[in-house]
């Protein structure tokens, strides 16, 4: 008899190669409920982008990240709140708001002005790496291009920008245990 399907996001096996769990949660329970960490978990990109448009029953205004969700979690800045301010956890007409102000910063024309600057990030980052016996893809060059590239369109010094990185892996990094 098969084991019912089982998904934890904090479990390294599963994280190691998540693709036959999420294929088992798309054919078995595309609506999963995890009691252990008190969540549920859309499968289906049909049920993901429906809910992506109701806000009103999918609310992100209490995170999207498990820990935020988290009653039981320690609050990183004593702020029952935290993350209330950040776009990507709230919900429209606040969203909205913020949205229409940050999209002025990524206008296409803007982004595309930064095409050289991106290739010669990439080459950079690539040239670093030629002669590594062997290397991190993500960690040691896609980790980087993004906090990068957003520091450029804020006006970061480029001897800050890593810091970007830095903090966004900080403020999103969470283990059950509650150190991170």
């Amino acid at each position: 008899m098969t084991e019912p399907v089982r998904y934890d996001p904090y479990d390294h096996a599963i994280a190691l190669d998540p693709h036959p769990t999420w294929r088992r949660l798309r054919d078995e329970a595309p609506l999963y409920r995890n009691d252990e960490h008190d969540f549920w978990a859309l499968s289906r990109f049909e049920d993901v982008v429906a809910a992506s448009a109701d806000w009103h029953t999918y609310s992100s205004a209490r995170g999207t990240v498990l820990e935020m969700m988290d009653t039981r979690s320690i609050d990183i800045d004593g702020d029952e709140g935290y993350g209330q301010d950040i776009l990507i956890f709230m919900d429209p007409p606040g969203h909205d708001v913020l949205r229409r102000l940050v999209s002025r910063a990524f206008t296409p024309r803007r982004v595309a002005s930064l095409e050289d600057r991106i290739r010669e990030l990439c080459a950079r980052f690539l040239d670093e790496l030629r002669d590594a016996e062997t290397f991190d893809f993500v960690e040691d060059f896609g980790a980087k291009i993004p906090s990068m590239v957003i520091g450029e369109l804020l006006g970061v010094p480029r001897a800050d920008q890593d810091q970007l990185r830095i903090w966004g892996d900080a403020m999103m990094r969470y283990e059950p245990d509650g150190i991170s």
